[in-house]
């Protein structure tokens, strides 16, 4: 105990006086070592130790034990240590940890063993423990020492043990130290005194912040087959090899489909007819039993259970293309990075599959998964990333086009009735397009107090007598049909409800709130320790009209004017129209997409506290005598 006060007082006194150390450290990461040794190409052992000192408890994150396991691998040994001042160390074992199934709502042989320490603050927890691989491997580990932000590396390694003349491709922040030997060869990547990074809003990726390696076999086995990932061209002519015999359809399947599509020519009808039947007989189930992380179900299991992962109803809706003699490509993408590391073409990098179909003047991205995505809508997650085409001939690495900026647009307009007691009955007409529409997909199948809620999400009022009073969209089948390859999604939603605090009266004047209905821009910080990423640009428009009680006018109006920088422009007009006894209040806010230096964080937050003293505007309005 006594060597784990001085390792508490050292690790201080270093954050305390370290140059670039920051007094917010929660957790230091003392030693991480990594030791992968592939003993052939379907057998390794993955060997972990690791020391972690956690300060207080939001450090405690970086203190979990968690590994996945699956047919492929296994959790063979596992021990470890904790020690906290004044109490005695707990050894750790086996027994230890908790094993649950890693995805309950699919089908999977995947499983997570977990420990979560509890001791007294500070505590050092230690772990050892080695996962065997079996069946072959596409990617080697990744190593990542640190991924929580608030927590520090003193030292850590990573060790790739291969046998000689083993060929491998890495994508990493640092270059190993490489030693060749007549029968082993090493890569060995070291990482010391890493002062950690700060979690903020709009920030790079991680991976620009911390220490990382990436790496993966040239040749490779897996499950019993085996391929190259040299290129995307073998990596994808060995995916598409996983699909060899999954693609026969069943005579009755086929039957079908003729009948649905009997004399019908137009191409993009029969695909809307075949999009409308995946829909209306198959549901999404996530399926990772065995080699099924890679290779999708057959057809006729599709047909027979009606059910599918990404990957096994693409291949079905491929197949029903086919029938109809419409050519489509099956395709792999990551949902959540755009673009794939420099270097690295494993298949293990993505985690979705499509199809897409080519048309005259552009392809056709079709989402199996949810087909109540309208077709022709290149959704959130797959415009202006990189997909891989699967075909016999290899894979080909295109790019799906990105939508302009200009197009991604919430429009909101809410006409309110205010009485003398500042109570008010609202009316509401929510306009969105492009992927602001994508959770109102299916709105009109909740129930009353879901929508409710994602109407009134952010909103400060009490609302009462709430009520949807129209829907119209653009999502059905024929949005292929009437917009072709360049189709906007589109929804507009009207509601109405009663509220009991617009406004504030007292006495002859009513105080309000210029736009109650504006969300405000983060800008708590005054410094900035990262570069400002802002991946997308929208435009965000309120239109507020107000009548007035009788006999009241407005004794003070906020001003008219415009907020402009690098970072947005912000339109605030108000206006009063004797006439109709009405305050009409219009704020256009355009945000621009674009990396901007740290140095700039000052800039942005003089315009985010403009837009939000904008947005805070009040009125005033009084009794005529």
């Amino acid at each position: 105990m006594r060597i784990l006060m001085i390792l508490v007082m050292i690790c201080l006194t270093h954050l305390a006086h370290g140059a670039e150390a920051s007094p917010s450290k929660k957790a230091i990461v003392q030693k991480h070592d990594v030791v992968f040794t592939v003993n052939s190409g379907l057998s390794a052992v993955h060997h972990v130790s690791t020391r972690i000192l956690v300060l207080d408890s939001h450090g405690l994150d970086a203190a979990v034990f968690n590994v996945y396991t699956d047919s492929f691998r296994k959790l063979d040994s596992f021990t470890g240590r904790i020690e906290s001042v004044g109490k005695n160390p707990t050894k750790l074992k086996m027994s230890d940890l908790t094993t649950l199934a890693a995805d309950e709502g699919g089908v999977s042989d995947a499983y997570v063993s977990a420990y979560i320490p509890t001791a007294s603050y500070p505590f050092i927890v230690e772990y050892e423990y080695e996962v065997v691989y079996r069946k072959g491997f596409i990617r080697f580990p990744p190593f990542m020492p640190v991924t929580d932000p608030s927590v520090s590396v003193q030292s850590a390694t990573y060790t790739l043990d291969l046998p000689a003349g083993m060929q491998i491709s890495h994508y990493s922040d640092s270059e190993p130290v490489i030693s060749y030997g007549p029968k082993r060869d090493t890569y060995k990547w070291e990482v010391s005194e890493f002062q950690g990074y700060e979690q903020e809003h709009m920030m790079p990726s991680v991976l620009e912040l911390v220490p990382y390696v990436f790496a993966e076999p040239v040749a490779f086995e897996y499950a019993g087959t085996s391929g190259s990932q040299k290129d995307w061209k073998e990596s994808g002519a060995w995916l598409h090899s996983l699909m060899e015999g999954s693609a026969q359809v069943p005579l009755e399947l086929t039957d079908k489909v003729n009948a649905l599509i009997k004399g019908i020519d137009d191409k993009k009808e029969i695909i809307r007819i075949l999009y409308a039947f995946l829909r209306n007989n198959t549901r999404y189930v996530s399926i990772q039993l065995g080699i099924g992380g890679m290779k999708p179900f057959p057809v006729e299991d599709v047909y027979a259970k009606g059910y599918g992962d990404c990957k096994a109803l693409s291949v079905y809706m491929h197949a029903l293309l086919s029938i109809a003699g419409i050519d489509s490509q099956y395709m792999i993408l990551d949902t959540g990075r755009p673009t794939y590391m420099p270097g690295l073409y494993s298949v293990g990098q993505m985690d979705h599959a499509m199809l897409c179909v080519p048309m005259e003047s552009d392809t056709l991205w079709i989402e199996c998964t949810n087909p109540r995505y309208p077709l022709g809508y290149r959704h959130g997650s797959l415009a202006g990333h990189q997909v891989l085409l699967v075909r016999e001939d290899g894979g080909e690495l295109v790019r799906a086009r990105s939508y302009p900026d200009s197009l991604r647009l919430r429009s909101e307009r809410i006409e309110v009735e205010l009485r003398a007691d500042g109570t008010a009955k609202c009316r509401g007409q929510r306009m969105l397009r492009l992927d602001n529409v994508e959770s109102y997909i299916g709105f009109s199948t909740l129930d009353r107090k879901a929508q409710f809620n994602v109407v009134m999400s952010g909103n400060s009022f009490n609302p009462v007598d709430f009520a949807i009073t129209s829907l119209e969209d653009n999502f059905n089948d024929w949005a292929l049909m009437a917009h072709g390859e360049e189709y906007i999604p589109e929804f507009k939603l009207g509601y109405a409800y009663e509220v009991k605090n617009y406004g504030k009266a007292s006495g002859d004047r009513i105080f309000m709130d210029m736009n109650p209905f504006a969300k405000r821009m983060y800008s708590d910080r005054t410094a900035r320790v990262n570069d400002i990423e802002v991946d997308t640009g929208m435009t965000v428009i309120d239109s507020i009209s107000v009548r007035l009680p009788a006999g009241y006018v407005p004794e003070s109006l906020p001003s008219c004017g415009v907020v402009e920088s690098q970072f947005g422009l912000l339109h605030t007009d108000v206006s009063y129209d004797e006439n109709e006894a009405c305050v009409e209040v219009v704020q256009s806010l355009t945000l621009y997409a674009g990396r901007f230096p740290k140095d700039s964080y000052a800039d942005y937050r003089t315009f985010a506290r403009s837009v939000s003293r904008s947005y805070d505007g009040k009125i005033i309005l009084v009794k005529k005598q």
